[in-house]
């Protein structure tokens, strides 16, 4: 009888405050960032024919231009990485976060469709309006449309947004650790 009541307990959602659910949406961001990474470096090795560092270079392209795409440019993929987890990858996780909390999603179906739409609009924002214009003012031309086709680019972002359901996982964790601090 008693386990039934720790399971119970459990499995019930705790009640975190804003900084809980920002540092833990922050951290899911973070991890999000990685596993799209992952899945943009699988799709670039396995149907577009480029390494699987490729599409770190062209995020590092930003920075170093059409110099990032030629062989293994080492600093591109740095700033690439760099540029992925500390610019969208931060910015999308903490958007989440002020969702997961004002709305009051900690797990279930509607947190994961709300990371699914942030993962979507995360693409039409970044991607669709605010880079191109840069990169044309910084280089003379959309390095990331010309090197990322719009269906894996679109697809990407999917992953990124419905990687943003590890936020009770991670929630979890994030509560226990700033517990042990108080």
């Amino acid at each position: 009888m008693e386990s039934n009541a720790n399971a119970a307990r459990a499995a019930a959602p705790v009640e975190t405050g804003p900084l809980e659910d920002l540092v833990s949406a922050v951290v899911t961001g973070q991890i999000a960032g990685l596993i799209m990474a992952v899945v943009v470096m699988a799709v670039f090795t396995l149907f577009l024919g480029k390494g699987p560092l490729y599409p770190v270079q062209v995020i590092g392209a930003f920075i170093f231009g059409d110099a990032a795409l030629h062989g293994l440019n080492v600093p591109a993929i740095i700033a690439g990485l760099f540029l992925h987890q500390l610019g969208p990858s931060l910015f999308w996780g903490f958007a989440f976060g002020l969702a997961v909390h004002y709305l009051g999603l900690k797990r279930g179906a509607t947190m994961i469709a709300v990371g699914a739409a942030i993962g979507l609009v995360s693409q039409l924002v970044d991607v669709n309006l605010v880079l191109p214009p840069l990169l044309r003012g910084l280089h003379g031309h959309d390095i990331w449309a010309e090197q990322v086709p719009a269906f894996w680019s679109w697809a990407a972002h999917l992953v990124f947004g419905l990687s943003l359901g590890l936020f009770p996982w991670v929630s979890t964790r994030v509560s226990a650790r700033l517990g042990r601090l108080a």
